[in-house]
């Protein structure tokens, strides 16, 4: 409706302020976070909240505030010893075993994380470290609660907190925090819970989430993309197994077609090999030798005669042939 609400704050404290429309028009410049201005207005009470708040009527420009010219100063000086390069950012592991929480106990803040990372991620251990996200003791409470994170396994920390006014973030921005960080252990995701307004740890920070869930997402890989990819593997798989036994199939029948070429040649071969010894072996019986033309005498006792000179006339004799046999009597003997 063009009614402008904003915060004053220095050191020590800060106070609510609101510029409605009609005096917001006659606006000469655009408050920014960081101005150093003059405001003309009067006290009155937020009854929704019971807190006090400036109506203001009129803003004059002065300058840049001096919190927000020391937090440039810190920032250039911390840029210049490389604690922001990219260079120096470390990769998450998507599949930790432990994660460090550091945000308020009792908080949206914890409460998100804390769901997000049981449905996306459940087999991951979970360290919380609580600590108070603003106010005075905050940049303590956080260093402290750091400083402990870094005794234990873990793969992964998210430190941070819900949403809130940038003039809360302050603790954020302390010193003695982004130097711990910066030697952290192990990857660090800040999780400020903020779009617009970056902190000193976000830039220190591995990675940096808009949001609590933001960072769970950022910390783990969602259970799902595991099932899908042990689904795609296993799919994967089978279809190998298959193209193996495919292949083994097609090597058998191959094989089987050569045992079967190779049996056959050899079963060839021996049978001409037994045919050949055959003729040979029917070449030397005396079968073979008779269809020669040969013929085998024999004595009357059925014995062969090889020696004629042995004979005498009228003896009996049988003499065979490849086909039959005849008896003959001896007429006459004639020697060598």
């Amino acid at each position: 409706n063009g009614h402008v609400y904003f915060s004053l704050k220095d050191k020590d404290s800060v106070i609510s302020v609101c510029l409605f429309a009609t005096y917001a028009s006659k606006l000469k410049f655009a408050p920014q976070n960081g101005d150093e201005i003059i405001v003309l207005g009067s006290i009155d009470v937020y009854p929704s909240r019971g807190s006090y708040q400036i109506i203001a009527y009129a803003l004059e420009q002065t300058g840049k505030g001096d919190i927000l010219y020391e937090l440039e100063q810190l920032k250039k000086q911390l840029a210049l010893e490389g604690l922001f390069d990219e260079s120096r950012k470390r990769s998450i592991n998507l599949y930790p075993n432990a994660i460090g929480i550091i945000t308020a106990p009792n908080s949206a803040a914890i409460k998100d994380i804390i769901f997000n990372l049981k449905r996306r991620y459940p087999i991951a251990d979970i360290y919380f470290f609580p600590s108070q996200v603003q106010g005075e003791n905050a940049p303590k409470e956080l260093l402290q609660a750091f400083n402990l994170s870094q005794q234990y396994p873990l793969d992964t920390i998210i430190i941070g907190r819900g949403g809130g006014a940038s003039e809360d973030l302050g603790a954020f921005n302390d010193e003695k925090l982004v130097r711990a960080i910066a030697t952290s252990k192990m990857p660090v995701i800040a999780a400020i819970g903020h779009e617009i307004d970056s902190t000193l740890v976000d830039y220190v920070a591995d990675k940096r989430a808009s949001t609590p869930t933001g960072a769970a997402e950022l910390a783990t890989i969602d259970r799902r993309e595991i099932e899908l990819h042990f689904q795609d593997s296993l799919e994967e798989m089978e279809e190998c197994l298959r193209n193996i036994l495919e292949d083994q199939k097609s090597h058998i029948l191959d094989s089987k077609e050569e045992m079967n070429r190779l049996i056959s040649d050899k079963i060839s071969m021996l049978r001409q090999k037994i045919d050949l010894r055959s003729e040979q072996l029917a070449s030397l019986s005396p079968k073979g030798i008779l269809k020669r033309g040969y013929s085998i005498t024999l004595d009357s006792s059925g014995k062969p005669i090889i020696d004629a000179s042995k004979q005498k006339q009228g003896n009996k004799i049988k003499t065979i042939y490849y086909s039959g046999e005849t008896i003959s009597t001896i007429d006459e003997v004639k020697g060598e």
